[in-house]
């Protein structure tokens, strides 16, 4: 199997995109286009994919296979990804698959042996943290996405067997001291420009899994961002409504009529 294989992911700053031909464990990349786009990925990201292919003499029919970042991230730059790529798939009928974008963050210290500590930024005084096993070319994923505040994230490496050697990801622009103070000098971080995701990494995240078996049949349906959490609006919501069902207890049971008072028997 050798697809010829567009990927991309908005679910940080970075707007990361790729053209490659992968095969399980390969990737010949072909083109690539790694955008700094603050906010600006839903109006970057679909016209850059154009023009990339353009300039690869590729149209969109010849695609086999489409991947996209599937975060965590931030909510709305997933979205924007994940959306983009079902309606990219749906229209060239061509099979979707998801990738996390830490580990496409993760694939950029492949070349190294180290330990590896991601640290998404969370927003919200919370990141996102990720152990990897970093050697001969590869990543290996030690932990499942999760949230967590940053003073909890760098104790429980700090008290690990084995903490990571090398740190990355945008979190640590917020709580790197966090980090720096817990791990102290064994830790190192790497260089900032290091600390988002690439197109090429997204595509030889996709291969490695392709590799262990781990990809799904390309239904775009099946592909789900990764949140980890509630978004503000949901969260929002949430507690709208346990604050109504609070004041409902609080005021007795509305009864099947709807009807609260003597006639009703709520009160």
């Amino acid at each position: 199997m050798n697809q010829l294989t567009l990927a991309f992911d908005t679910a940080t700053e970075e707007c990361a995109i790729a053209l490659g031909m992968v095969e399980p464990g390969v990737v010949g990349v072909i083109a690539e286009r790694d955008l700094d786009a603050p906010r600006a990925s839903l109006t970057r990201l679909l016209p850059t994919v154009a023009e990339l292919l353009e300039s690869a003499n590729v149209a969109p029919g010849d695609l086999d296979a489409i991947v996209v970042g599937l975060g965590p991230g931030s909510f709305t730059g997933v979205r924007i990804g994940v959306s983009s790529a079902k309606g990219l798939a749906h229209a060239l009928g061509v099979p979707l698959y998801g990738v996390s974008t830490l580990d496409a963050i993760a694939r950029r210290f492949a070349h190294l042996d180290v330990l590896l500590g991601v640290v998404g930024d969370a927003m919200r005084g919370e990141v996102y943290p990720a152990l990897f096993r970093c050697a001969n070319g590869g990543c290996e994923r030690l932990a499942p996405d999760t949230v967590s505040r940053p003073l909890s994230a760098a104790a429980a490496w700090a008290t690990a067997d084995e903490p990571p050697t090398i740190l990355a990801g945008n979190g640590l622009r917020k709580h790197g001291d966090v980090f720096r103070e817990a791990l102290g000098p064994g830790a190192t971080f790497a260089a900032e420009g290091l600390w988002t995701p690439t197109g090429r990494g997204l595509l030889r995240a996709y291969a490695d899994d392709l590799a262990a078996g781990r990809v799904g049949d390309g239904d775009a349906g099946a592909v789900l961002p990764v949140y980890t959490r509630l978004s503000d609006a949901e969260e929002t919501e949430r507690d709208r409504a346990n604050a109504t069902a609070d004041a409902s207890a609080a005021q007795g049971s509305v009864p099947d009529s709807g009807v609260a008072g003597p006639e009703g028997g709520a009160l």
